[in-house]
């Protein structure tokens, strides 16, 4: 059995206070970069399709699952990519 050796950083803290409501996210379909995808990352698109906000890096190999937050307070400044204007969910509010 081959064994590899994936290094993911502590991840960054994307909420903007400590309440919030987060839900389990099968992250296969979901696009990476270098086989990780960073917390923060619009969930399944940025775009009006979003449901929530990933809350810790995932890599894809080693597990596809991760959790989004579908309710709370999210710090836009460290997202990876800033909220396009046609993201709409309700009980998220960026900050």
């Amino acid at each position: 059995m081959k064994f590899k050796n994936t290094n993911i950083s502590q991840g960054i803290n994307i909420l903007a206070n400590d309440h919030y409501v987060a839900i389990p996210y099968n992250c296969s379909e979901i696009a990476d970069k270098n086989g990780v995808i960073p917390a923060g990352t619009i969930i399944p698109a940025n775009d009006a399709t979003a449901i929530g906000v990933l809350l810790n890096d995932v890599a894809k190999d080693e597990n596809p699952n991760g959790t989004i937050v579908i309710h709370g307070f999210i710090d836009k400044s460290k997202l990876p990519v800033a909220p396009d204007e046609a993201v709409n969910i309700p009980m998220i509010k960026f900050m």
